[in-house]
């Protein structure tokens, strides 16, 4: 088991948005789907994480894109997905979508290098996608 330390979780610190009216065609279009996600995508919720994660394009796609450095991170929602080990022998199949390090937006890290959580458990505090 992964061992917490004191990690802190701040909830509720929203960001920005700006709203662009959509046209009559983008509306038809299937923005809808834009909106929602771009809605999720509109409240921050940080959380400590133990060591550097890989970031990936979705939960499920181990084609990695780049990296979110160990320290105070903030995270959008999660999602279950495909199960992964640690080096250290944590593992777990939730996912949290954050904005990583390399400049990558909406991308995803392994819910083994967060502080707080167990073994195959979602992260406490952070919603669902």
């Amino acid at each position: 088991m992964r061992k917490f330390g004191t990690a802190l979780a701040t909830l509720g610190l929203a960001a920005t948005a700006l709203l662009i009216p959509a046209t009559a065609a983008q509306a038809e279009s299937g923005s809808t789907r834009q909106s929602a996600e771009a809605s999720v995508m509109a409240t921050k919720y940080y959380f400590n994480t133990w060591s550097n994660a890989t970031s990936y394009r979705d939960a499920s796609n181990f084609a990695p894109m780049g990296t979110l450095w160990a320290g105070r991170n903030y995270f959008y929602c999660q999602e279950a997905g495909q199960r992964v080990w640690d080096s250290a022998n944590n593992y777990n199949y939730w996912w949290a979508k954050t904005d990583d390090d390399s400049g990558h937006s909406g991308v995803y890290v392994s819910a083994t290098a967060f502080s707080v959580g167990g073994n195959d458990q979602p992260i406490p505090g952070l919603p669902k996608c």
